[in-house]
């Protein structure tokens, strides 16, 4: 039988593993690649799979569309950074991202949300957001692999950030109710940490392009959320989380397939 604190280290465990795992991936490659593995549900996934092991099918299909709801919110985070990388040092460009995120999100928590009105909604943000960064994005879209060296808390720092926003949202969920526990699973921590390992190591232009080609990837990941919001109940969290996982991996399949293909003028 599992104590609540050996839950916990298993949760973080878990999800410092994936971390560690697509981080490394990622920072082999360029923009593109590094965009298509940060795409992937990496900590907002183990923290559904807990979550559904504590909570009901309904609970887990709430939290998903408010997770899709907020899911919204990141075109403002990943505009705003990848515009101002340039131009402010780390911590002025990413404050103002998460003060966009932040803002944007707890907007859009004041109203009630259909699944069809979110799709909606994300499809006019991220067409504004493909919009502004059409140029940055065909820049990136070719760019290959930076040679940077290691150093030896950049990835341990990132898995600890991600595994403590996990443990938080699995924790924190029974009080705060699914409403705010999706709107907690989808802050960009992930992302963040990312551009505060990587800008150091590979410059403003690169990591503004980075930003730039993320935005490509968040479609699938809001597509995941959307499937997990509108199958949990049918079909039971279990076989929700698996379908919205298949998904995940064809929408990052499409960006591989379509790698090639530059964005329209």
């Amino acid at each position: 039988m599992f104590t609540p604190w050996l839950l916990i280290l298993v949760r973080a465990g878990s999800t410092a593993f994936i971390v560690v795992l697509a981080s490394g991936l990622a920072e082999a490659f360029g923009p593109f690649w590094g965009a298509l593995v940060t795409s992937l549900p990496i900590s907002s996934g183990p923290a559904y799979v807990f979550l559904a092991m504590e909570h009901d099918d309904a609970f887990i299909a709430a939290a998903a569309l408010s997770s899709f709801t907020t899911h919204a919110a990141i075109v403002c985070f990943v505009v705003t950074y990848a515009l101002t990388a340039k131009r402010l040092p780390l911590w002025q460009g990413l404050s103002l991202a998460l003060l966009s995120w932040f803002s944007v999100a707890a907007t859009l928590r004041q109203f009630e949300w259909s699944p069809a009105g979110v799709v909606v909604l994300n499809l006019v943000l991220f067409g504004v957001g493909f919009r502004l960064l059409r140029g940055m994005a065909q820049q990136s879209h070719t760019g290959g692999g930076v040679a940077v060296s290691r150093r030896w808390y950049d990835l341990p720092l990132r898995a600890v950030s991600v595994a403590s926003l996990v443990t938080f949202v699995v924790l924190a969920s029974g009080a705060i109710g699914p409403s705010a526990t999706g709107m907690a699973a989808v802050f960009p921590v992930s992302l963040s940490s990312l551009f505060i390992i990587l800008r150091p190591r590979i410059g403003a232009a690169a990591s503004a392009m980075l930003a730039a080609n993320t935005l490509r990837g968040m479609v699938g990941f809001g597509a995941t959320l959307f499937t997990l919001a509108v199958s949990a109940v049918p079909l039971g969290a279990t076989q929700a989380l698996i379908l919205a996982l298949a998904v995940a991996f064809v929408c990052s399949g499409v960006m591989l397939v379509f790698r090639n293909t530059k964005p329209s003028s």
